[in-house]
């Protein structure tokens, strides 16, 4: 506010005294000179004087402005400490979380009259500044409205002064609940270092009380109290809940094959469940106009803490989505962490099918659309490969002359056979050996079969007829351990019989009968198949790594084959104990109902495993004249059941061969991780000629993924190994994201390969429960690239924080109690704290302005002399 006041130097009585001398002085000067001079007096001169000699008077009376401001006001500051870590986003309907951010906002809005200043901070794993309530950035946390508060001027709040903040510079972090660790009193013994020139007025812990670091509270809480910062306490989470059951991650193949089987690994977390029965459901979620559908589902029984369960679903021709949920139990703390989503995309590169045909019928030459075109006993079988655009078949045929050369359906190559390296048949991803015999081949490429299924990866299929199997010399030959199936020794072809494929019952699920998504549809086209004349006999199918998806019904005529594994109707065989104990399959109805005219049955399609790579052996010719009807025949509404089968199939046999092509391959020695253990990474480098090689130099280098790929920090959690050079010139103990290391060739093992072990740290830093990480690798021949590769790392935990879901409101009472603080039970208690925190104000500015130093009073004096002066001369006076 601002008046006026006469603040004269001299006391009103001096000054009284003063001017009664000098008006008596001036009577007395003018009695002695006598009245002034008739041209004098004047009025107007008589006006300009007194304005003079008033004027005059007003400045003896000193009168001062005088502007009384309010001091300046200290707003309080009150610390709010919010809770970050994973257990705040329990709960049902909303989350602890958002308890919390609700109550801050409530509570600001509901005192709004409050001077308080709001420091917000998180903590979790670490105490940190946060600049706002959520990652938009929104902050409405402050109780200042804009307002004056009650009982401040609206000068006092234009002045209002706030304690500086010297740490403004410290980059904020976001809030939200990430952290995988509660250190609760860790943080409040680092909060006093974020004190201004005074302590704040409080402090308020919005938190659900779960944290690792209950211990020493007294200690911790106590010395706040002789300070007089009180800790208030604002409980969140409900007490009247039985338990929960979380999804805490899913590891699946980022990149897989279409119609292959892919396996998901799930793991699960649950507290209060034991023994409880529930469900995990793997779903593709809705695409466009295309409805959401199960992909697979396993029950499980619940046991506290942490497991992991396998499901497996087939692919089909289209990336999508993968939502992994678990069935909700009664009174669950929160149902919005049963579910988890991920991700498969469809590796689309083409399989490359090598099919040699041995078959005698001949070539046949005929004319379509104006063009010539060769036809031949594999013309069914490549042609129904290739109507898949992801299948490549390069055929050979021994037809002309028992010579293996190239075919086409436009032209008959005799220059080109069998590949002539092992890299060139590297470049195959699957072989068809049908009616091939043994002596076609050199022992040098049947090595390299061998070598290309059991360590590339490849499939292989022998299908039968007459120069296959024992019938062709491949008893003898490294082929024969390939195959899932023991050979007779002599022939085992018998032409007479008449078999037809039985798929068993168990096996109908498998990927190779998968022919229509319709359940009905699919039976109908496999009680269809038709028969096959003539059939090649088994000694045994092979116990391990082995499935017989198919018998065969015999019928016609049946001699004896001399030690063949014959099923006979009415008894089991040492085969048949051997496939129920490992596939449980037994025939199909359809097919029991043909079997009353059936002489005996035996193996007709038995898949297996070798190696890196699966094998498949088909115990029937597959082309004309022993598969004309299978060929030509196999119908139910149309005639797509004969590519599918072969599409199938193709699909399984490649499964593992996506590496075949690679010249490096790597590989882990388990697909997930805890933190603390140790990770062996492994690699192998192949030359152009598909020979394994130690003259590469390796180079890996660790990339985030998945939730780290907006990681804060520059490093990565895997130590770096001992003794191999740095020459980033990063000196820290783990590995910076980004940063090359060489992978050193290992002397162990016959072959030489890469290998090294990397340790990961014993507790994840980004505040996640899981990390996905790429180590991407790279070979170099001197300074030249010569093939990268990849390799999905996934670390997981069982994170303190989330082994007990229930919050610890004790723990949150009794820091209340000892610090002198509340515990508040909702926004209005907590906007009843921020309403009667006191405010300190300052003592009044007071300024002061004489009225004498305006310069408008002095050119006032100045004019009126002037103007008398003037006037005098003007009238003649002297």
């Amino acid at each position: 506010m601002s008046y006026l006041a006469l603040e004269s130097p001299l006391p009103t009585g001096t000054l009284v005294a003063w001017l009664a001398a000098f008006a008596g002085c001036w009577l007395i000067v003018r009695c002695l000179t006598g009245p002034p001079a008739r041209l004098s007096r004047r009025t107007e001169l008589y006006v300009l004087r007194m304005l003079l000699l008033a004027t005059l008077v007003v400045v003896l009376l000193n009168p001062v402005q005088v502007s009384e401001t309010p001091g300046t006001v200290e707003r309080p500051e009150v610390f709010y400490l919010v809770d970050s870590s994973q257990s705040m986003m329990l709960g049902d309907p909303t989350t602890r979380f958002e308890d919390a951010l609700r109550a801050m906002r409530s509570a600001s809005a509901a005192a709004q009259s409050s001077p308080v200043d709001v420091k917000l901070f998180r903590f979790g794993q670490r105490l940190l500044a946060s600049a706002a309530v959520d990652d938009s950035g929104e902050s409405p946390i402050s109780s200042s409205s804009g307002a004056p508060p009650a009982g401040l001027t609206p000068a006092a709040f234009a002045t209002e002064s706030r304690v500086p903040d010297r740490k403004k510079d410290r980059p904020k972090a976001p809030l939200a609940p990430t952290d995988s660790d509660t250190q609760l009193m860790t943080a409040l013994r680092q909060i006093s270092s974020r004190f201004g020139h005074q302590p704040p007025a409080g402090i308020v812990v919005f938190s659900d009380g779960r944290a690792r670091d209950e211990t020493g509270v007294a200690d911790v809480v106590s010395p706040f109290k002789r300070l007089g910062v009180p800790v208030h306490v604002l409980p969140t989470g409900s007490l009247g809940k039985r338990g929960d059951i979380s999804i805490v991650a899913v590891v699946i193949p980022p990149r897989v094959r279409k119609y292959s089987e892919v396996e998901a690994q799930v793991f699960i977390r649950s507290f209060g469940y034991d023994g409880v029965r529930t469900e995990v459901t793997l779903t593709a979620p809705a695409k466009g106009d295309k409805p959401a559908r199960e992909l697979a589902s396993l029950p499980v029984t619940l046991r506290s803490g942490f497991q992991a369960v396998s499901l497996t679903f087939r692919t089909t021709t289209e990336s999508h989505g993968v939502v992994v949920s678990i069935t909700e139990a009664d009174q669950e703390i929160s149902d919005a962490n049963n579910q988890l989503t991920s991700d498969v995309s469809i590796d689309r590169t083409k399989i490359r099918v090598l099919y040699i045909e041995g078959s005698a019928a001949p070539l046949t030459a005929t004319v379509v659309n104006n063009r010539q075109v060769l036809r031949g006993p594999f013309t069914d079988i490549s042609t129904a490969l290739m109507s898949d655009d992801d299948i490549e078949c390069v055929v050979l045929s021994s037809a002309q002359g028992g010579r293996l050369r190239r075919v086409s359906d436009y032209s008959y190559d005799s220059t080109r056979g069998f590949p002539e390296t092992k890299a060139e048949l590297a470049a195959f991803d699957a072989i068809i050996l049908s009616d091939i015999p043994e002596r076609i081949l050199t022992s040098t490429q049947i090595d390299w079969i061998e070598e290309w299924v059991g360590r590339r990866g490849g499939g292989l299929l022998m299908a039968g007829g007459p120069n296959s199997f024992s019938a062709g010399g491949w008893s003898e030959s490294k082929v024969a351990a390939l195959l899932p199936v023991e050979l007779l020794p002599g022939t085992d072809w018998n032409s007479s019989e008449q078999i037809r494929w039985l798929p068993l019952r168990g096996s109908t699920q498998h990927p190779i009968w998968d022919l229509y998504r319709e359940e009905r549809r699919n039976d109908e086209a496999l009680s269809n198949i038709p028969p096959f004349s003539g059939a090649n006999r088994f000694a045994a199918v092979k116990p391990n790594l082995t499935i017989t998806i198919a018998d065969g019904s015999i019928t016609g005529s049946s001699p004896k084959t001399p030690g063949a594994a014959q099923r006979p109707t009415d008894g089991a065989t040492l085969q048949d104990a051997f496939r129920r104990l490992f596939t449980t399959a037994e025939p199909t109805a359809a097919s029991a109902e043909r079997g009353d005219a059936d002489k005996g049955t035996s193996a007709a399609v038995v898949l297996g495993r070798y190696g890196r790579g699966r094998t498949a052996a088909i115990a029937t010719a597959i082309t004309p004249p022993w598969a004309g009807e299978f060929t030509a025949n196999w119908k139910a509404g149309d005639q797509t059941n004969f590519p599918r089968f072969w599409r199938n199939l193709v699909y399984w046999l490649t499964e593992n061969s996506s590496i075949g092509r690679r010249r490096l391959i790597a590989s882990a020695d388990k697909k997930f991780y805890s933190p603390g253990d140790k990770i062996l990474i492994s690699s192998s480098a192949f030359d152009e000629l598909a020979r394994q090689t130690k003259d590469y130099r390796i180079v890996a280098m660790i990339e985030p993924g998945g939730s780290l790929k907006d990681a804060i920090g520059d490093y990565s959690p895997f130590k770096w190994p001992e003794g191999i050079p740095r020459t980033s010139g990063e000196d820290g103990p783990y590995i910076a994201w980004g940063e090359e290391l060489e992978i050193p060739l290992s002397e162990a093992g016959d072959a030489p390969h890469y290998a090294m072990t990397l340790g990961i740290a014993d507790a994840l830093d980004s505040g996640a429960a899981n990390q996905s990480l790429r180590l991407e690798l790279t070979a170099y021949e001197d300074l030249t690239q010569v093939d990268s590769t990849s390799l999905d790392i996934q670390v997981l935990h069982d994170p303190f924080e989330l082994q007990n879901p229930f919050p610890n409101h004790d723990l949150l009472r009794q820091i209340a109690d000892l610090s002198g603080g509340r515990v508040l039970n909702g926004a209005d208690d907590l906007a009843q704290i921020l309403r009667d925190i006191p405010v300190k104000v300052g003592p009044p500015i007071i300024s002061r302005a004489p009225l004498w130093s305006r310069w408008w009073l002095w050119l006032w004096m100045i004019g009126l002399l002037t103007i008398e002066w003037v006037w005098r001369r003007k009238i003649g006076l002297a």
